[in-house]
């Protein structure tokens, strides 16, 4: 009898222990796949964090680049606008100092000489201005790691666990 005691108190000792290491190495393995698992997700996070800071950085050059091209072919508008404007003063008062058809003929001419100068000089301007290129993508960012699965849980109940019962209110019967 004490023998088969002692052979069951064996069995049931190996079996639980064999259970306890079980359920230790796989708690083991989630918690270093949870280390894991946070380690690639701030890495992610640096990851994402980086490319909005260089989409940040790219659409700030990409604007100062269309405001200075703006601001240049504003520029060069103003200066033609005040040369043709000259340019138009200067032929009128030439006309008007003009005698004879053919001096009128000869000032009309050096004003559309002057004028198609000024249209070629700026355009020639405008084709020096640097384009700013193409407006900066906003990348895909890459997908968020997936957390591990957690360990499937033994059914057997922990001696921590208390049953839910509630004691219930009765009505106060007046």
């Amino acid at each position: 009898m004490k023998k088969r005691l002692a052979v069951i108190a064996l069995i049931a000792s190996s079996l639980v222990a064999s259970t306890n290491t079980a359920l230790a190495d796989a708690q083991s393995d989630y918690q270093l796949a949870v280390q894991q698992y946070q380690t690639a997700l701030s890495n992610w996070n640096l990851a994402i964090k980086a490319e909005q800071e260089n989409f940040k950085t790219a659409m700030i050059n990409w604007n100062a680049a269309v405001k200075a091209a703006e601001q240049a072919r504003k520029d060069i508008a103003t200066k033609f606008k005040s040369d043709a404007d000259e340019i138009k003063i200067r032929t009128s008062a030439a006309l008007a100092a003009a005698t004879t058809a053919k001096a009128k003929k000869a000032a009309g001419a050096i004003g559309k000489m002057e004028m198609d100068s000024a249209i070629a000089e700026r355009n020639a301007a405008m084709e020096a201005v640097v384009k700013p290129g193409e407006k900066p993508v906003k990348t895909t960012p890459a997908p968020m790691p997936t957390p591990p699965a957690k360990p499937a849980k033994s059914n057997n109940p922990k001696p921590t666990d208390k049953s839910n019962s509630k004691p219930t209110k009765t009505p106060n019967a007046k």
